[in-house]
């Protein structure tokens, strides 16, 4: 009767924490730049800041505590990434050049920068079991290189061409390992992050474009935005593969978060101007609790546990009708409308 009883106000205590907490729009800051596309955003393990790749107006680093631009950083167009190693003082820059900056964390001024690839860098990773900076490049054709790099040397140690034609950002297991989604040959791969040997790949069903991931370590769950002309959450079992659950989300969803704290998986999309957050009831069961309006384009995301907020950037923009010369045109995005929306947990 006591486990019972136990389990009852478990389930009454969920519920209550479901029920009665969202998000809000806290703030939302314009700020001033030309009219170019922008990257990825990362908070600093070190301080309130976030770190908001502009590309060509470089990498800006934004108190999220006073809501100010702190200042961009100097020699730095074509920001398109970071990642962050503070054991060394060092954030490292991707860029669109193909090059790596380094950058003294903590004065934010820029070291020198480092030839890696041809083009592109797209994303990056820290793995601290191995010590190394994991770096994935951009889409090039049908096929796609994984860099290593010591951050201690500051020099690239390992290239591994993969045929695929994009990576989207890894996910680091925990356990030496990465999960690395293969939004166009429909896969997700775990590879070994020492050896770089595949350790497990998993084809999930009505998965066709896999892109972002997420986890949730303790109940041994991977979650999976699946692009498509019918987009859903995948919740898989992190050790095998096996599908637990399907939920369906927004369109060409780009960044998926877990949030340990209140057992929620916070899913933008950019397309659908919203945020959908989706309570976590046990391991396997899922249900959507609410969709929070945001702004188009608003598809990056960065979400701070601590602070329980997210950190959402945007831009206004024309969309060109297509054309026969040009199907898909790309947005033409207008200057000085760059803003950063923060959510805030009720």
């Amino acid at each position: 009767m006591k486990k019972l009883g136990a389990a009852l106000a478990l389930l009454i205590s969920t519920s209550v924490l479901a029920d009665g907490l969202s998000y809000h729009r806290e703030h939302r800051m314009t700020l001033p730049g030309s009219g170019h596309s922008w990257g990825f955003v990362g908070l600093d393990p070190t301080r309130p800041y976030l770190f908001v790749a502009r590309r060509e107006n470089g990498l800006m680093v934004f108190d999220v505590q006073h809501q100010r631009a702190v200042k961009t950083v100097a020699q730095s167009e074509g920001a398109n990434g970071v990642v962050f190693v503070p054991e060394l003082d060092r954030v490292f820059v991707l860029n669109t050049d193909g090059s790596l900056g380094v950058v003294q964390l903590s004065t934010l001024k820029p070291l020198k920068r480092i030839a890696v690839a041809q083009s592109n860098l797209n994303s990056a990773v820290y793995e601290p079991s191995t010590g190394k900076v994991i770096i994935v490049s951009g889409r090039r054709a049908d096929r796609s290189t994984l860099f290593e790099f010591d951050p201690k040397q500051e020099r690239i140690t390992g290239v591994h061409e993969l045929a695929v034609k994009k990576i989207d950002p890894l996910l680091l297991k925990g356990d030496g390992s990465f999960f690395l989604p293969m939004r166009d040959e429909g896969q997700v791969a775990r590879y070994s992050a020492s050896t770089f040997a595949v350790l497990d790949t998993w084809q999930f069903a009505d998965c066709p474009k896999p892109s972002a991931l997420a986890q949730d370590v303790a109940r041994q769950r991977l979650f999976v935005a699946c692009r498509g002309d019918v987009p859903v959450l995948i919740v898989a079992d992190r050790e095998t593969g096996e599908v637990k659950a399907k939920l369906p989300i927004g369109r060409d969803v780009n960044a998926v978060a877990y949030d340990k704290q209140h057992h929620r998986v916070l899913i933008p999309s950019g397309v659908d101007a919203n945020l959908r957050v989706i309570d976590q009831q046990d391991a396997d069961h899922y249900a959507l609790a609410t969709t929070v309006s945001t702004l188009p384009m608003a598809y990056n995301m960065a979400f701070d546990p601590q602070r329980q907020r997210v950190y959402l950037p945007a831009m206004d923009f024309n969309q060109p009708a297509p054309s026969k010369a040009e199907p898909k045109p790309d947005p033409q995005f207008q200057a000085d409308t760059f803003s950063l929306t923060t959510l805030a947990l009720d």
